[in-house]
This record gives structure tokens, C-alpha cells and sequence, in this order.
């Protein structure tokens, strides 16, 4: 379907007042201008966009926005396998030389879905411990991928002094969801639909839950975090604007950032 039919078939849905909808992780890949119109109509007021590596890391401190986009650099567990040290070294450079213009540490993490063996899976830790050690050095928070791999992430986590950190795409069980709220992290949800997942979300304080897209993973766009928020909903027992205004104000405090009524390139 076009984004000219979805826009169409979108502006259907109404909100009372002016929800604030705010995307905790997504990518500026393919991210055009009219998904961008697209979201300023659906009420997308900011956009925590995410760097996997050296390429994105430049592309989004390269990009000019207008307000509404919010920057977290790093590398994800996939790209770290391949790095070389120095081109690891050459990112935790260029996060340090833009600190003032990142507001948190990501993607980074674990994903052993990729890591073929031990050896993967140590330069994996080592190098999500390099940017844990950023982020605190910085003191931002982190957006961590834990892909089969969440009790290690969490381990390191655990083990450093970070204050902040979200678990994002979550998919961990009840047990590690209440691991997650007692050490006061966050978790972010995307709009995918699990029963595994909505147990979690049902038994983790809505203080430590953000809504995420991910976009464009699995086919989803950035105007797709309303979907997010009803199922957090869903989980919750919540009416709909209660839960959009609760997730929305724990992603600001998160990511400490303010309201922006406009997400557009200049």
C-alpha cells in the first residue's frame, strides 16, 4: 500500500487533545519526507533515531533536522563483530566529539543470533562493555539489543555503574522483566503483537515501559508507535490517552528531552 493510501486511510483516527507520541527507537533509513508528513499528522512529536555503525553514526550527525529528532549513536552487535578496534575506537571518538548533540548511547548490545561461536560472542561483550563505559563516562543513557542474549546483557549491565538503560525491542519473559524494573531500567515495546511479550509488559511497572518502531525493521514505519502504545495498553489494563501520556512522559524524563510540535529535515 502507498504511504499517499495510508495517509488517507490514517486520518480516520482521531485523538482527543494532542497526544504526545514519541518513538524511543527507530532508524533514519529510508526514513523520507512523507513518512515524515505522515507522522506530524498522526501526532509523532520526536523521534529517538538510532547509528548500527560508522556509516549511520555519520549519516545522523550529518543530517540537518528542523526539532523533533533526537540522536543515539553506536554499535550494534552485528556491525561489532566486523569492526576492527580502531574503526571501534574511531566511533567512541566521534560519539565523544558530538556528545552535546546525542542523547544516549545506541544501538548497542548483544545479539547471539549472529555470533558464530565464542569468539563472536567475547568481541561482542568487549565491545558493548566499551560503550556501557561511554555512556556512563558521557552520562547518557543506553539503548541496548539483547537478541538471545538478554541475562548477559543485563549481567553487564549490572556489573557497571550505568544509572539509565532500556531494553529495547523487548522479548524477554516475566522473570526478566521484573529483573529489568529492579534495576531500574526501562524496557520499550514495539508494535508487534506477542503473548510472551504482553505477559511481561502486564507485570512491569508502566513507569519502566517506553513504545518503540524500530522502523523500518519488519516493515514498520515510525507513524506505527500508536500501535505500540495500544498494546501496551492492552497489557496494562489502561485506556488509551492515559497510557500514550504515561509512556510519552517516561520517554522524555528517559532520554531528557523536551516537546516538539514538528519532525521535518531542514
Amino acid at each position: 500500500m502507498a504511504l499517499t493510501q495510508l495517509s488517507a486511510k490514517n486520518e480516520e483516527v482521531k485523538y482527543k487533545q494532542k497526544l504526545e507520541f514519541i518513538d524511543a527507537h527507530c532508524h533514519t533509513d529510508f526514513l523520507g519526507d512523507e513518512e515524515l508528513d505522515i507522522a506530524n499528522g498522526r501526532g509523532v512529536t520526536a523521534l529517538v533515531v538510532n547509528g548500527v555503525d560508522t556509516k549511520s553514526n555519520m549519516s545522523i550527525i550529518g543530517e540537518r533536522w528542523r526539532s523533533g529528532v533526537f540522536a543515539a549513536l553506536g554499535v550494534h552487535p552485528e556491525s561489532a563483530i566486523k569492526m576492527t578496534d580502531d574503526e571501534i575506537d574511531y566511533n567512541i571518538n566521534l560519539i565523544r566529539a558530538n556528545a552535546k548533540n546525542v542523547s544516549a548511547i545506541g544501538e548497542i548490545g548483544l545479539d547471539y543470533k549472529f555470533a558464530n561461536g565464542e569468539k563472536d560472542r567475547d568481541k561482542q561483550k568487549e565491545v558493548f562493555k566499551k560503550f556501557v563505559n561511554l555512556a556512563i563516562e558521557l552520562d547518557k543513557p543506553a539503548s541496548v539489543h539483547s537478541r538471545e542474549a538478554l541475562d548477559d546483557a543485563l549481567d553487564i549491565l549490572g556489573a557497571s555503574a550505568i544509572k539509565k538503560a532500556h531494553i529495547h525491542f523487548f522479548e524477554g519473559d516475566e522473570q526478566q522483566a521484573e529483573r529489568v524494573a529492579k534495576m531500574g531500567f526501562m524496557i520499550s515495546v514495539p508494535p508487534m503483537q506477542s503473548a510472551k511479550r504482553m505477559k511481561a509488559i502486564e507485570l512491569i511497572p508502566i513507569s519502566n515501559i517506553m513504545a518503540e518502531t524500530d522502523s523500518p525493521t519488519a516493515g514498520m514505519h515510525v507513524y506505527d508507535i500508536d500501535k505500540s502504545i495500544m498494546l501496551i495498553a492492552k497489557a496494562k489494563g489502561m485506556d488509551f490517552e492515559s497510557c500514550a501520556i504515561a509512556v510519552a512522559d517516561n520517554t522524555k524524563r528517559f532520554f531528557n528531552i523536551g516537546v516538539h510540535n514538528l519532525i521535518r529535515r531542514i
